[in-house]
């Protein structure tokens, strides 16, 4: 699509060369509307250009050189030199071919399609995928009808592929026109939880799924049909799945799980904006598998959510026009009216004056307690709803809330492309914490479809805005888009307060190779291969204080070790009587055998119950005594120095957290793998909570070709 191959500058039908085209100053990457200049050598009366489908679009008398702009259709055009009674005498080719680009003052806005671009490309070189079905591959950009659709609104301008999922889509629709969710070869948890309520199925080796909650795949695959028409223009291909379209949309306006006969318009459970999770709280329903997404028409609490409703205004609006352009004029305007009655129905339902209210209970007695006055969130979908057919004076006044947004965000937030915002407190855990994903989460595909909206509504300097500070957001995190960002700064808790532990009277091991009686040798007892020179007494290691037992002072004993050995006790137990949050080792191992096990802890609280044993394991809680490396936000290397055997040996360091902080510990047991190493522990401090780790900006979700789809 973007690289041609060369193209020989003297290429002609015959050995004279008598017609060629000079080299263009781009190279041989010719594009609709570039310059050429054919030299003509042979003579003749007219010189005929025709397009890639053999049309004719230039025709001028013979010089010695004709310049002309590129037209016409793309693919194989051909120049003719004619003689005056239209003989050819000579004629050559050149391939033109299309590339999407943005050529602007200063080059921001190229940048920022560059970025695009490589984001809708990141999971594969051209953005396209492909799945199988009845013998047949067909091209997607994601193999779910949501996030495919959305990607393609900037793939359609890059790829033919928009097509390919629709195609298979109508081939798989249900006989009651629903739209499944995704296609997958591996589905088997899908079609257990789904299969018994209608909403998964298989066919051959292809599984489809519906996540039963959603109410926005019918209205998608209508708008991925309409994008797949009008990029190609083809009037015979579209007219053959208007009848899935009228299915697909019939369905949703007539289906109990799916229209509600309250306010007639479309429900759905309650989840955050168009997802497929629902609120956990006391009027949540019970399903044997998959509760978070299943729906129950007779016992599910349904609302309404004003973004499902939009979204089918947008795909009624879509499907009437197609309609009328296949000549099937009464059903569009059957289309044009549902689309009216739904946006009327929605204004005096959902509309508050600025935007769009989230989510209308159908039943009003449901009070939930979501620790957020619901009435001032604002979903993303009322960016979406700009774009859908809403009035021009409800599309400015959400642009003006975004804007008076903008200029109050919280501390450390990207943008004000919020999934919702204010977020929930409760009822939505499951989803990720408080700012993440759905649930406070930035997200870019909201900012392409607010910027659209500017464009369209008059706010054109705030949609270039938008989109700059995208690309700036793309540059800063890895060079791309990611689907959904931290979208608050988090508050650092006050530093940790910690309690050293003396190991001294319990210490059975020592830090060097000699040993003593009552103390093995440091590590089993290889000559120079020790910890000798360890610091001992009150250190502190990565801002953790320590109490190393001096082996000096204590009979050469300075750790507490265990082992499947001899002079190795293979289960400990260290007193503690306190409480605490977590707790810090200073640990090393050695002779660890393939399971990858050091050894094991366990907290023994003082009402008699303990806590899960916690397995030590390389790499995530230690890492080899020679030559350690090791950087993670809850294990590093606490020192290292030389022995006699190696120039660099290493202690590692480990918080572990306490699943019960509220009970006292009376004791922790350390116990040897059955492999045959050697855990020893030279120190250990309790915490009163576990190391702090500030969030990464980068939340996660959904993929990150949808965000950059609507941003192109």
């Amino acid at each position: 699509m973007n690289n041609l191959p060369p193209l020989d500058s003297t290429r002609a039908t015959d050995a004279a060369n008598r017609l060629y085209i000079a080299r263009p100053d781009g190279g041989w990457c010719v594009h609709p509307l570039d310059e050429l200049t054919v030299i003509v050598g042979s003579g003749g009366a007219m010189l005929v250009v025709l397009d890639g489908e053999q049309r004719e679009y230039l025709r001028v008398p013979v010089a010695a050189t004709v310049s002309f702009t590129v037209a016409g259709s793309l693919g194989t055009h051909t120049v003719r030199a004619l003689d005056a009674a239209g003989a050819m005498l000579d004629t050559l080719t050149f391939t033109v071919d299309a590339r999407t680009d943005i050529s602007d003052a200063g080059g921001r806005f190229h940048d920022l399609q560059q970025l695009l671009y490589k984001t809708m490309c990141c999971y594969s070189p051209n953005g396209e995928g492909k799945m199988k079905f009845r013998g047949k591959e067909y091209k997607e950009f994601v193999p779910w009808i949501l996030d495919h659709v959305h990607t393609a609104k900037g793939m359609q301008y890059y790829s033919a592929a928009t097509s390919g999922l629709i195609e298979l889509f109508a081939l798989a629709q249900r006989e009651d026109g629903l739209i499944w969710s995704f296609i997958e070869y591996d589905g088997d948890y899908h079609y257990t939880a789904y299969s018994p309520y209608g909403y998964a199925k298989i066919e051959g080796d292809a599984y489809f799924g519906r996540q039963p909650v959603e109410n926005h795949n019918e209205a998608n695959f209508v708008d991925g049909l309409y994008l797949s028409w009008k990029g190609s223009g083809d009037d015979a291909w579209m007219a053959a799945y208007l009848d899935n379209a009228i299915r697909a949309l019939n369905y949703s306006a007539s289906d109990d799980d799916r229209w509600s006969s309250v306010y007639q318009l479309l429900k759905k459970g309650y989840t955050i904006d168009s997802w497929d999770f629902q609120v956990k709280d006391e009027h949540s329903v019970k399903f044997a598998l998959g509760a978070e997404a299943q729906i129950d028409a007779k016992r599910t609490k349904f609302g309404i959510f004003f973004g499902d409703n939009t979204g089918y205004m947008l795909a009624c609006h879509q499907l009437a026009e197609m309609l009328q352009a296949a000549g099937r004029e009464a059903e569009a305007t059957t289309f044009r009216q549902r689309r009216d009655d739904i946006h009327r129905r929605l204004t005096a339902l959902s509309w508050n004056g600025r935007f769009f209210t989230h989510h209308v209970e159908e039943d009003p007695s449901i009070q939930r307690d979501l620790g957020v006055d619901e009435s001032t969130q604002v979903a993303m979908s009322n960016a979406y709803a700009i774009n859908r057919g809403i009035s021009h004076e409800q599309s400015v006044a959400i642009i003006r809330t975004y804007l008076q947004r903008r200029e109050h965000l919280p501390a450390g937030s990207p943008g004000e492309w919020y999934a919702i915002y204010p977020p929930f407190q409760r009822g939505f855990e499951h989803g990720g914490a408080l700012w993440q994903y759905m649930n406070g989460g930035v997200q870019p595909h909201a900012a392409g479809e607010l910027a659209r909206g500017a464009f369209e509504h008059g706010f054109e300097q705030y949609g270039a805005d938008i989109l700059l500070r995208i690309c700036a957001l793309g540059h800063r995190h890895g060079e791309r888009l990611h689907f959904a960002y931290t979208g608050a700064a988090d508050t650092p808790p006050p530093p940790q307060t910690f309690t050293r532990i003396s190991l001294a009277d319990v210490a059975n091991m020592d830090n060097s190779d000699a040993g003593a009686p009552g103390a093995a040798p440091c590590l089993g007892g290889e000559p120079g291969n020790d910890l000798k020179n360890l610091p001992v007494g009150e250190v502190t290691f990565a801002g953790v204080p320590y109490l190393i037992a001096d082996p000096a002072a204590y009979g050469r004993r300075c750790a507490v070790a265990v082992a499947r050995q001899p002079g190795y006790p293979a289960e400990f137990d260290v007193p503690v009587q306190a409480t605490a949050g977590a707790l810090y080792l200073l640990h090393v191992a050695s002779g660890i055998a393939a399971s990858g096990l050091a050894g094991a802890v366990t907290l023994h609280y003082t009402d008699g119950s303990a806590a899960p044993t916690q397995y030590m394991k390389l790499g995530t809680h230690l890492t080899g005594f020679w030559f350690p490396k090791m950087d993670t936000p809850t294990a590093g290397i606490a020192w290292q120095g030389p022995n006699a055997c190696s120039s660099a040996v290493g202690v590692s360091w480990v918080a572990l957290p306490n699943p019960h902080p509220e009970k006292m510990i009376d004791h922790v047991t350390f116990t040897a793998t059955l492999d045959g190493a050697i855990y020893a522990v030279f120190g250990l401090t309790l915490a009163d909570r576990m190391p702090y780790q500030a969030p990464s900006p980068i939340s996660f979700g959904g993929p990150d070709n949808w965000g950059a789809g609507t941003c192109a």
